[in-house]
């Protein structure tokens, strides 16, 4: 199968599956929209509370809790696609001993792999515009003042994770484990990394260590086109330092069987 006409086919089998498969639906569309519903109701929509300090940072980044939560949620739209459903979708691939038959159709990784990444950016582009209606309507959250720096911290973030996701389903062989592990994985990053309590309220230990991880740095790089606060080139060279970090040895050691 040539990667020209095994592209086509590949993506459409994916969003078949992804339709079909009841966790990955809920999950990374529900919860992230759930989590800003409730984050935003808890702390309102008050200008006042936009110039809150703690720990010499703006706690809600100068803007209101509703915006701050608005955008932050798409963020975890991108981690929950890399760090659950990508490693689930190809753990239970190799149990199932479809791998092997993508390998005997000669699908390419890259074939594969870009499938499984056209599916995180439509669904992540469908749960950003469904997150920003219900936050405009219920919250009068603004909507982005850069769409343009919005999309290009989205597709560098869906790279990062998409490339941390590859390398988890290179280690982890069960979509059981992979299951477990990326849930894991992703609430102890939601929990530190600036979209469940800002950064700012956060132990300085964790806050440091929050300040490390790829969902941190996805957060700002969203968070500051959609506020108009510019882009944010640095966060943008780590989430793609991610993507080379996790995404090279992922490629180099991906195994059919």
């Amino acid at each position: 199968m040539s990667a020209m006409r095994g592209y086509p086919a590949m993506t459409r089998a994916e969003f078949r599956l992804f339709r079909r498969e009841p966790f990955s639906v809920v999950f990374v569309l529900a919860f992230p929209l759930m989590m800003m519903v409730l984050l935003a109701a808890v702390f309102g929509n008050s200008r006042a509370d936009a110039r809150d300090m703690k720990n010499g940072m703006l706690i809600w980044r100068g803007v209101t809790p509703a915006n701050y939560y608005t955008a932050a949620s798409v963020a975890v739209i991108v981690a929950a696609l890399g760090l659950m459903t990508l490693p689930i979708n190809l753990a239970g691939y190799r149990e199932r001993g479809i791998l092997r038959r993508f390998h005997a159709s000669s699908v390419s990784v890259s074939t594969l792999v870009s499938a499984q990444l056209t599916l995180a950016l439509v669904t992540f582009v469908a749960g950003t515009v469904v997150m920003a209606i219900i936050a405009r309507f219920a919250y009068h959250a603004m909507l982005p003042k850069d769409v343009l720096g919005v999309v290009v911290a989205l597709v560098v973030g869906t790279a990062a994770f998409g490339a941390i996701g590859l390398l988890l389903a290179i280690v982890i062989r069960s979509s059981r484990s992979a299951q477990g592990i990326g849930l894991l994985l992703f609430f102890a990053l939601w929990l530190i990394s600036g979209t469940a309590p800002p950064r700012a309220v956060l132990p300085t230990g964790l806050r440091d260590i929050g300040g490390l991880l790829p969902l941190a740095h996805l957060v700002t790089a969203v968070q500051n086109p959609w506020f108009g606060f510019g882009w944010s080139a640095t966060d943008l060279a780590v989430l793609a330092a991610y993507a080379i970090a996790a995404g090279v040895p992922a490629l180099w050691f991906f195994r059919w069987d």
